[in-house]
C-alpha cells in the first residue's frame, strides 16, 4: 500500500516534449489554414466599414442641411500623390450670393483686353469689346478685400442669367473671364458660350457673386487605412465616370445638398456648379487597386504582382445618391465582362445600385 502511493506521487505531472512538439505542430498546421482566410475576411470588413462611414458622413452633411435651411456640401478630397483616390471626407458650408454690403451696390465694368483684329495680337491700349473686368467700391463691398471672394467662384453681372468665373481679386478689382458659362438644356453641363458680354457706354452694374462651399471644420471623415472612395469609376447615371480627372491639381468634388434633402448641385471649386439628372454613384473600394486604365486590371492567379480593379472586386461598395429625393444606398457590384474596357464594365457593376438592390448590412 505504501509503494503504491509513492509512485503515484512521483508519476510526473503535464505534457512530454513529445507530446508538446506534437500539440505546436498541429497548431501550426491549423494556423497556416486559418490566417490566409481570416485575413482576407478583415480585409474585406475594412472595405464594408469604409462604406458605411462613407454614407454616415453623407448622410450627415444631409441632415444638416435639412436641419438648418441652408445647403450642405460633401467634400470628397482627393489624395495628394492620388488625385483620383479620396481616403478623406469634410462638410463644406455654402453661404448666400454676396452682392456687396449694401443694397444697391454697383461696379464699374472695363475691358482691360486689347486686340488687333488685323494681326490678331493682344496690344495693351487697345479693347476687345467685351468687359472681362468689375470694379467695386471697397467701402460697399468689403468682403472683397478680406479675400472671401476668390478666383474659382462665380460672378453675375447685372440681370443676365449667364455666369463668369472669377480670375483674380486685387482688393475691389473682380477680374473674370469672359466669354461666360451657360447650362444646356438637360440642366447637367456647363460650357462656354459664344455670346459674350459687350462693352456698352453704361459702364455701372450690379453684380452677385456665387462662392464655391467653403470647407467647414465642424466634422471630418477618415477611411480606415488602404480604403477610399475610388474617382476612376465613381460618377452620375449608368455609365458615367465624370468624377475622373488627369489633371494635375484638380479640384475636390463636392456635392451640395438643398434644404430639401436633394442634390443641388456638383461641382469641383474650378468649374461651373452642375445638376445631376441620373443617380450619384461613390465607389468605395482599396486603395491599391485605383485603376487609371481604360482596360481595368484583372488579377491573374499565376502572377503575385496583379491585382482586380475596385471595378472588378466583388467586394468593392457603391454609395448611391438620388439627386431628386435624397435617399442614399449601398450596394454591391454585379459580376460580368471583367477584364473588359471601363465604358463595358461600368453599367454591368452598377446594375444593382441602378436597380437599388441594397445591401441590408448597411
Amino acid at each position: 500500500m505504501l509503494n503504491t502511493t509513492r509512485e503515484q506521487r512521483s508519476r510526473p505531472n503535464g505534457f512530454t516534449l513529445v507530446e508538446l512538439l506534437v500539440v505546436m505542430a498541429v497548431l501550426v498546421v491549423l494556423a497556416g489554414i486559418t490566417l490566409p482566410t481570416i485575413k482576407g475576411l478583415m480585409h474585406d470588413q475594412k472595405v464594408t466599414a469604409a462604406a458605411r462611414m462613407v454614407k454616415a458622413h453623407v448622410q450627415s452633411a444631409q441632415a444638416r442641411a435639412i436641419a438648418t435651411g441652408r445647403p450642405v456640401a460633401v467634400i470628397l478630397e482627393r489624395s495628394a500623390n492620388a488625385t483620383n483616390t479620396v481616403s478623406r471626407l469634410s462638410i463644406g458650408q455654402v453661404f448666400p450670393p454676396y452682392e456687396g454690403d449694401t443694397t444697391g451696390t454697383v461696379g464699374t465694368l472695363a475691358d482691360t483686353k486689347g486686340y488687333n483684329s488685323t494681326t490678331f495680337q493682344f496690344e495693351a491700349g487697345l479693347s476687345d469689346g467685351f468687359y472681362d473686368q468689375i470694379t467695386v467700391p471697397l467701402a460697399n463691398a468689403s468682403l472683397l478685400s478680406a479675400g472671401v471672394v476668390g478666383p474659382g467662384d462665380f460672378i453675375q453681372i447685372g440681370e443676365r442669367q449667364n455666369i463668369y468665373l472669377i480670375e483674380s481679386v486685387n482688393g475691389g478689382v473682380i477680374s473674370f473671364i469672359n466669354p461666360p458659362y451657360a447650362q444646356d438644356a438637360a440642366g447637367r453641363q456647363w460650357s462656354a458660350q459664344e455670346e459674350q458680354l459687350p462693352a456698352m457706354a453704361n459702364a455701372d452694374a450690379r453684380f452677385r457673386v456665387y462662392r464655391k462651399p467653403t470647407k467647414s471644420y465642424l466634422q471630418t471623415t477618415v477611411l480606415p487605412r488602404g480604403t477610399c472612395v475610388d474617382l476612376t469609376a465613381s460618377g452620375i447615371g449608368q455609365s458615367g465616370n465624370d468624377f475622373f480627372s488627369s489633371a494635375a491639381t484638380p479640384g475636390p468634388v463636392m456635392i451640395v445638398f438643398n434644404e430639401q434633402g436633394g442634390v443641388a448641385y456638383l461641382t469641383d471649386g474650378l468649374s461651373p456648379p452642375a445638376t445631376s439628372s441620373s443617380l450619384i454613384h461613390l465607389l468605395v473600394g482599396r486603395t491599391e487597386q485605383v485603376s487609371l486604365s481604360a482596360t481595368p486590371e484583372v488579377r491573374n492567379p499565376d502572377d503575385a504582382s496583379t491585382f482586380d480593379a475596385n471595378v472588378n472586386d466583388l467586394s468593392s461598395s457603391w454609395l448611391s445618391i438620388n439627386p431628386y429625393s435624397g435617399a442614399i444606398y449601398s450596394s454591391s457590384l454585379q459580376a460580368g465582362s471583367e477584364g473588359s474596357t471601363l465604358a463595358t464594365r461600368l453599367p454591368i457593376a452598377r446594375a444593382f445600385a441602378t436597380n437599388a438592390v441594397t445591401q441590408s448590412e448597411n
